[in-house]
Parts: structure tokens; C-alpha cells; sequence
């Protein structure tokens, strides 16, 4: 019996060593990244008005913000924190599907 190839079955597979490795690296960066941004949404008489972001020690000033601008909205929710790169793809898909009046960007 060949004693190298009993030791060969026993290696992990390199491409299963790499795939580990990429996911350590993908999972570390998503836990040193600062979950400081929130998405929101705005609606008036329930219909959705508009989607957009801000940094969550700022929600407040955000929808005063809108409010000054002249943005007609009587309710609104935001969400958890989330790393801000993660919330513009999100802002970007809910303005996309949803068409809200008062987003311009986006909205195409």
C-alpha cells in the first residue's frame, strides 16, 4: 500500500482551503465595518413618498429636514443600523422598484 496517497486523502482540497479563507476575510470585514446608517421611509396618507438614508444619530434632523423642504409625509420608519455601503444598494433597489414621488435620483 502506498503510504502518500493515504496522506493525500486526508488534505483538504485547495480550492476548499481558499473558499474557507475568502469567507474568514468577507466575515471579518463585515464585523469591523461601523453600522451607523439607517434606511427610512416616508409615506402620506399611506401611499409611499419616499426612501432615503442617513446616519442613525440623525434621524430626527433628516426629517425635519424633509419637512422644511416642503415634503408632505405624516408617517414614517426607519430600520436597524447598518454598514453605509449596505444601505445605499438598499436605498437604491427600493427606489427603483418602488418609484416614490418625492425620490429623483434612482428613479429611473
Amino acid at each position: 500500500m502506498n503510504n502518500l496517497s493515504l496522506s493525500n486523502q486526508n488534505e483538504p482540497n485547495p480550492l476548499l482551503k481558499l473558499g474557507a479563507i475568502a469567507l474568514g476575510i468577507y466575515a471579518l470585514s463585515q464585523l469591523t465595518q461601523e453600522h451607523d446608517t439607517v434606511n427610512y421611509t416616508l409615506w402620506y396618507r399611506n401611499k409611499l413618498v419616499y426612501h432615503g438614508i442617513c446616519y442613525a444619530d440623525r434621524i430626527e434632523t433628516r426629517l425635519n429636514e424633509h419637512e422644511l423642504r416642503g415634503v408632505k409625509f405624516d408617517e414614517y420608519d426607519y430600520d436597524h443600523a447598518k454598514p453605509r455601503a449596505r444601505a445605499i444598494i438598499k436605498e437604491r433597489k427600493l427606489i427603483q422598484r418602488d418609484r416614490p414621488k418625492y425620490n429623483f435620483h434612482h428613479n429611473y
